[in-house]
């Protein structure tokens, strides 16, 4: 007989865990070439090498146990072809969805980034593309609990796997804008980003809009409401539609308040 190697042996030679070859030797897919029957130890021989040697390519695939199992019942290429196949798209498909979680990050990095380096109260002339998003028309007064109305969001619109941290915005109507009632709100929007799941809504739509970035939250929104009307009118701008208001930071980011930026903005002609 070849020579045999003990499963601790085995283990060092392969770089597997005795436990793994343990579970090998349980469900099949590794036998060892002989147990001892008065102290149960497993010994392999070199036959094993080879298919352990194939076990591990598999998994190196990210194969399952399963796949495994099933390539070795079969044990023929058209078998391999059809298990790599599969694979192959199951692989693709996880590259999708990295490609679409580097995106979000590389998304929200910009965001915090920008608020971090913004100039705070001042009235910029932006050109910005259309923004879709999912609109809840829901009035809103500051001061309300603002989670209850996301999470009838989230139901009403299947959004469980949707992320909500730095895409809810405030949207004040016109007609709230233009009689200076900055405490009410007529909708809660969720801004959809590439590789987010649910169909939008509404589109923001892209075109000229007047932009300002302040210290604070929603409740200190009111004077760069003032601040940006008061800028259409010294420079002969018309506001157009709805005005947007995003929280940039704030408490779902840190919990340092001096640190808090907040957005508006608002369509122009």
């Amino acid at each position: 007989m070849n020579q045999l190697f003990t499963i601790g042996q085995l283990s060092k030679l392969f770089n597997i865990k005795v436990p793994t070859l343990r579970y090998y030797d349980e469900i099949g897919l590794l036998k060892p070439a002989k147990v001892d029957s008065e102290t149960n130890y497993r010994y392999y021989s070199t036959e094993q090498f080879e298919r352990l040697n194939v076990i591990k390519y598999f998994r190196a695939l990210n194969l399952s146990i399963e796949s495994i199992k099933n390539f070795f019942d079969a044990r023929d290429i058209s078998t391999l072809e059809k298990l790599l196949r599969e694979q192959q798209i199951r692989v693709d498909q996880q590259i999708q969805t990295l490609q679409s979680v580097n995106k979000r990050i590389s998304t929200r990095l910009a965001q915090v980034e920008s608020a971090e380096k913004a100039i705070l109260n001042k009235v910029e002339l932006v050109n910005l593309p259309k923004i879709p998003v999912i609109n809840l028309r829901q009035d809103y007064q500051l001061g309300e609990d603002i989670e209850l109305p996301l999470t009838a969001m989230r139901q009403r619109y299947d959004m469980d796997k949707l992320i909500f941290l730095g895409k809810i915005a405030l949207s004040m109507s016109y007609n709230n804008l233009m009689n200076n009632s900055f405490d009410r709100y007529n909708g809660i929007l969720l801004i959809l980003e590439a590789g987010d799941e649910g169909e939008a809504t509404a589109i923001l739509p892209e075109g000229s809009y007047l932009r300002i970035r302040f210290h604070g939250t929603h409740e200190n929104a009111a004077d760069s409401y003032k601040q940006l009307i008061q800028f259409c009118e010294d420079h002969l701008l018309t506001i157009t539609g709805d005005a947007v208001e995003t929280a940039l930071i704030d408490y779902g980011i840190t919990n340092d308040y001096s640190k808090y930026v907040t957005e508006i903005r608002v369509p122009v002609r």
